[in-house]
């Protein structure tokens, strides 16, 4: 059915599927495509996330996918009633020596020259009053739990630990809105494209596919700082060597300013591994994930202090000039 949608529409051939890929994807000749269902996307943001991968392609990058014009003269099309937007990439070998720190300096320098206006996909400004959403969130749930007395160990855990890490959020914010009040913004701190969520394997996995609908329009810290936070959790005692080579490349194409410094400290002194598993669990998971979950709260708990040292040789270790810039220090850690 949809082999014929798409040559109807498109006159593409779909010959090969893909396999362990975000999107359903099929290889024609030496193209992969994906077909990305858009079913409550605004088109505006349908718009925006055209004029990104336009641009980025326009700078040189060819692992940026490209969106397809089908033959009724829409990038729109629509199969057993669901809309969708078909998407090309060359099938291209991913690089022999992949360096994440300078491939993803680069790709922000690129992001950085767009000269569109980007709204709907943008998150420029808006970390405070997201991470301020978060907090409150969980607060409330918080506050049900210690009400209601909890029944299992993730809920005790939950209630032990929490206004820990709320006052954490709440440095956090605070250092976000100091940075903004006394320092100012650089050319390096214009809005790139980054990703939602930028981790280790986000090229890998989708076979270097650079997906447009992976992406916000934000400040480069963003992605820096996921980066280096899956790379902390997953290396607890062994992360210095790889955090400090990949802030090394980053560098030695897109030096960070004061402002950048201070946004990414920002960013890693908000606890998003340990919101993120809180919510996760309240949102009604499989048995078998409610346990995973426990212990994964229960790691990142008895892991506090360690972070705590990580933040507090943060500056040292992303090799920023501290002193020079005059950067702030959270006296507690």
């Amino acid at each position: 059915m949809i082999e014929e949608i798409i040559f109807n529409n498109y006159g593409i051939q779909v010959e090969l599927e893909e396999a362990n890929v975000r999107f359903p994807s099929f290889r024609s000749g030496n193209m992969v495509y994906s077909i990305v269902p858009i079913e409550n996307m605004e088109q505006e943001e349908l718009v925006e996330r055209y004029k990104m991968s336009q641009h980025l392609i326009s700078q040189g990058d060819r692992h940026v996918s490209a969106f397809v014009l089908a033959n009724h003269g829409s990038y729109v099309s629509e199969a057993d009633e669901q809309l969708f937007i078909l998407l090309a990439n060359q099938a291209l070998e991913g690089p022999r020596n992949f360096n994440p720190g300078r491939r993803l300096a680069r790709f922000h320098q690129r992001g950085r020259t767009i000269n569109e206006t980007i709204r709907t996909c943008s998150r420029i400004g808006k970390w405070k009053e997201l991470w301020e959403q978060r907090i409150d969130q969980l607060e409330k749930i918080w506050r049900d739990k210690l009400n209601a007395h909890p029944d299992n160990q993730f809920e005790k855990l939950f209630i032990e630990t929490f206004p820990y890490y709320m006052v954490l959020g709440e440095n956090a914010i605070q250092y976000l809105v100091d940075t903004e009040i006394d320092d100012t913004p650089q050319i390096v701190d214009s809005g790139t494209v980054c990703y939602e969520r930028f981790l280790h394997d986000t090229w890998k996995s989708n076979k270097w596919m650079k997906n447009p609908f992976d992406w916000v329009f934000d400040h480069g810290t963003r992605d820096v700082a996921e980066w280096v936070r899956e790379h902390y959790f997953q290396n607890v005692h062994t992360h210095q060597r790889g955090i400090g080579h990949f802030f090394h490349e980053y560098q030695s194409i897109e030096p960070f300013s004061s402002f950048s410094a201070r946004l990414l400290y920002s960013r890693m002194l908000f606890p998003i591994h340990y919101f993120e598993t809180v919510e996760e669990y309240f949102s009604k998971t499989t048995e078998s994930r409610s346990n995973e979950l426990e212990d994964k709260i229960a790691s990142i708990t008895k892991s506090s202090q360690q972070y705590e040292s990580f933040l507090k040789h943060f500056y040292e270790l992303a090799e920023v000039p501290a002193k020079h810039y005059d950067l702030p220090k959270i006296d507690w850690i």
